[in-house]
């Protein structure tokens, strides 16, 4: 009997897989029960089928926090514009319709917004209504909130950190100021991007550690029983202000001040401060520790629209209308304006937790595919959501050339 069940659900699993080949977008209860029974053999971030259903469930698998939609959601024009629809990408040397590329690349859902309008729209494998996994795209939603607080004045960027944290005014965090933490500069942990030492494997790795203690990652026998007692005992790597380096740790330091200088829990912040002046047409969420501590560096979910729609703050347009509450022209600038790292894969500056920034457009990625895209001078948004592969291949982005002509079309009058 028990071979006989082994194999029915080894075939059951073949056959969910081939319907994510052909980009399904409705499950089953037996086909999504089988994906909860492999993903607890497994992990959620496994990669393949697995990570194409917890992406789009991440609540199934995680405690949450929800971010309330306002009363009365802002109306989202949209328009299809011919000239993105009716574009064709080069790839590998052929010319292509975009759909075509998109589909290639395996990518969930995807959305084009010029000056606040919605010009081209396409959902392949996720439904609009899904509320998708941002990953690392949450850290400039974190960021916002930090530069909202500082544009208050309610947060010097200039001063240590240790003057709103004071749990870490005896740690090697003493003197490291709000601005080296938002531009990744820390000095604290600068070995998360460099897979070879085990980020998401090594339990002795800091970055494992600190995503074991919030239930990211699996437990270990070291896992912390504090997130915040381990931040405060960690040693630095190098001196702050120097080149900087990736950190899921320097994120969520600020996830932690925000609350700290508020007294507000980070979900009621996002809700408060960006989900509702924005006019979010759904609830979005945050996933939580099993005490309620938020994923700050990479823990949101939410509807494509929204993502776009939080996209538009960072437009010319939605600085002048938000009255440079929320970004300044000046923070835009910098975030251009910052050096690059030496790195073979890109230039990143990760200035303000953006990527890139560079011909006009800053970015953000998020493992697996997630992706931000804003042109504030074109006043044009590109947004689109993807699962990891089987391989953790990064290979499911859009190229630049592609992510340029597209640009080039919306912007066409």
């Amino acid at each position: 009997m028990y071979n006989q069940v082994k194999l029915s659900s080894v075939v059951l699993l073949l056959a969910i897989c081939s319907r994510m080949q052909a980009q399904s977008k409705l499950y089953t209860v037996e086909e999504a029960r089988l994906m909860h029974d492999s993903v607890r053999l497994s992990r959620w971030d496994a990669g393949g089928s697995l990570s194409q259903y917890s992406f789009r469930y991440m609540s199934e698998f995680f405690p949450v926090a929800v971010i309330s939609k306002p009363a009365k959601p802002a109306v989202f024009p949209v328009s299809a514009k011919k000239n993105v629809e009716q574009l064709s990408i080069t790839s590998k040397g052929k010319q292509i319709p975009l759909e075509d590329y998109l589909r290639k690349k395996h990518i969930a859902s995807f959305i084009v917004v010029k000056k606040g309008t919605i010009v081209y729209e396409q959902y392949f494998s996720m439904l609009p209504g899904d509320q998708h996994t941002l990953q690392s795209v949450t850290k400039v939603f974190t960021s916002l909130l930090v530069t909202s607080l500082a544009n208050e004045k309610k947060i010097d960027l200039a001063q240590p950190i240790e003057k709103y944290l004071p749990e870490l005014a005896n740690s090697d965090w003493r003197g490291i100021t709000v601005q080296q933490i938002l531009d990744m500069r820390s000095g604290m942990d600068i070995r998360s991007v460099d897979y070879s030492t085990g980020p998401f494997s090594d339990p002795m790795h800091k970055n494992y550690q600190l995503e074991s203690s919030l239930g990211v990652l699996p437990k270990a026998a070291n896992t912390p029983a504090s997130p915040f007692d381990f931040v405060a005992a960690m040693k630095k790597d190098t001196t702050a202000g120097l080149e900087a380096a990736y950190s899921n740790i320097n994120t969520f330091v600020l996830g932690w001040l925000v609350e700290k200088v508020t007294g507000k829990k980070y979900s009621d912040l996002l809700s408060e401060r960006i989900w509702q002046p924005m006019g979010a047409s759904s609830d979005a969420y945050v996933c939580v520790s099993g005490n309620g501590v938020p994923w700050s560096h990479g823990g949101l979910s939410a509807t494509l629209r929204d993502l776009a729609r939080f996209g538009m703050l960072f437009t010319n347009s939605g600085i002048r209308e938000k009255k440079e509450s929320l970004i300044s022209f000046k923070q835009v600038r910098e975030i251009f304006d910052a050096p690059a790292v030496v790195n073979p894969m890109a230039p990143f500056k990760w200035a303000y937790q953006w990527d890139l920034a560079g011909d006009g457009v800053i970015m953000k990625g998020g493992f697996g595919g997630q992706a931000l895209y804003v042109h504030p001078e074109k006043d044009i948004v590109v947004a689109y959501y993807n699962y990891v592969d089987a391989d953790w291949s990064i290979n499911n982005m859009i190229s630049d050339a592609a992510l340029f002509e597209i640009i080039k079309a919306a912007g066409l009058e």
